[in-house]
């Protein structure tokens, strides 16, 4: 029993070293299985050499559109897909053929521009309305604007090429000579122009020296205002455009008769009643004008309700109007604005020492805020969208983004052109039949809005 134990042990021992010995370095490691044509793969690399994994499945060449049996290895691949060429858009390597890549979203051979490499052929650009990527499928001058209906954008315009002129046809004149026209409004059924009235004088005999009431003393009144004008009869206003009745008249004349007032300037703007205090066409209750503040005193406070006169050094003569208001000297000396939505008022001491609405903005990130749009900007004082081109203000017209009469001006901020005019050849009558306005610059619309200090 001995003996035995002793000889299993022994060859115990013999059969471990044998195995040790078999597990060394030098042995052949198992290689990896990989799948045959009609075999199951993830990738391929898990097919046989030669093979590629479509569909889970190795094959040869592609499966039939069919979807024919997995065994099925003969059946011809689908075209693969069509990849660009130099100078083509791209939105990477994918994109391009081989051994080109994707730069600045361009197949080329190297990252040297939009133009490709040096002496690749130039790509064909999109014209404008055009489908795009982006910019640099445009030409120079255009840019891809994105479009909501399509993954794809299209080629149109940066810039328009318009300039605001600042000019609108709104003047009534630009010189004195304008003014001298037969109103539309004083024309009659037989009365349309200035012969007209100088036949019917004619023909009734009419002395305008010293003419009947009612249609003799009418037609030498229109004749010596609108037909025989001289250089007082009218003045053409610098600011406004606007004709400006020149002649001394009586309160109780009335309108459109000797030493009235005419009832209507040439575009038919109606002109004020006669005034008491000026003996000038300004309106009945319009305070006397000023020259100068000097000339303001035992004058009435043009916006006082009370009646008060300007005492020595406590008012100015505001350019504006040609009227006397009380001075302010800091802002509480100023009210708050009478009218509805108008800002509080302060104390302009650099210009006019009146009181002014408060500027409506301060920041650009007042105007951000209101307008939920960082483009808005402050832009003396009033908020307005800034800019850098003249897409960034409206559509260009193309397709169906009409264009809304926006553009940038040369301040960067959006500005409408739509009422622009560049010559008085452009201006149409207001009205039918009307008389033609001018092509001026644009006046203010009432300029900034003064009140007098609320203090004696």
């Amino acid at each position: 029993m001995r003996s035995s134990l002793v000889m299993s042990l022994i060859g115990a021992t013999s059969m471990a070293l044998a195995l040790l010995v078999g597990c060394g370095d030098d042995d052949v490691k198992p290689t990896t299985v990989t799948s045959k044509a009609g075999q199951s793969c993830t990738k391929t690399a898990d097919c046989d050499p030669g093979l590629s994994c479509i569909g889970n499945v190795c094959y040869k060449t592609a499966p039939p559109p069919n979807g024919g049996g997995a065994g099925d290895t003969s059946v011809t691949p689908p075209d693969p897909p069509a990849l660009g060429g130099e100078g083509e858009s791209c939105s990477s390597r994918l994109d391009c053929a081989e051994p080109l890549g994707c730069f600045n979203n361009r197949c080329t051979a190297s990252a040297s521009g939009e133009g490709g490499a040096s002496g690749s052929p130039v790509p064909q650009l999109g014209t404008r309305g055009e489908s795009c990527r982006v910019n640099g499928d445009c030409t120079k001058e255009l840019v891809c604007v994105p479009s909501v209906a399509t993954a794809t954008g299209v080629c149109d315009l940066a810039d328009f090429g318009i300039e605001p002129t600042g000019l609108t046809c709104t003047g009534e004149c630009t010189q004195a000579e304008d003014c001298c026209q037969l109103p539309i409004g004083q024309h009659t059924a037989d009365i349309k122009s200035c012969q007209d009235i100088a036949d019917a004088l004619t023909t009734l005999a009419v002395d305008c020296t010293a003419p009947a009431v009612g249609t003799p003393s009418r037609l030498c009144f229109l004749q010596a205002t609108y037909c025989d004008c001289d250089d007082d009869t009218w003045s053409c206003d610098e600011e406004t455009h606007a004709c400006v009745y020149g002649v001394d008249c009586v309160v109780a004349s009335g309108a459109d008769v000797p030493t009235g007032c005419p009832s209507l300037s040439r575009l038919g703007r109606p002109v004020p009643a006669c005034n008491a205090d000026s003996k000038t066409c300004i309106g009945p209750t319009v305070a006397a004008g000023c020259t100068n503040d000097n000339s303001c005193k035992g004058k009435q406070v043009f916006d006082s309700t009370a009646g008060d006169l300007c005492t020595t050094g406590e008012c100015t003569c505001y350019a504006g109007n040609k009227q006397c208001y009380r001075k302010c000297a800091r802002d509480i000396d100023c009210g708050v604005g009478t009218a509805a939505g108008m800002p509080p008022l302060v104390c302009d001491t650099k210009t006019t020492k009146l009181c002014v609405p408060d500027a409506k903005c301060v920041t650009d990130d007042q105007c951000a805020i209101a307008n939920h749009n960082l483009a808005f900007k402050c832009n003396e004082g009033t908020c307005a969208q800034s800019c850098e081109s003249d897409r960034e203000c409206s559509p260009s017209g193309l397709g169906n983004n009409a264009f809304t009469g926006m553009v940038c001006g040369a301040n960067k901020f959006c500005a409408s052109v739509a009422q622009d005019c560049n010559e008085d050849t452009q201006c149409a009558p207001v009205t039918a039949g009307g008389l033609k306005p001018f092509c001026v610059a644009t006046p203010a619309v009432a300029g900034t809005p003064v009140a007098s200090s609320i203090t004696n």
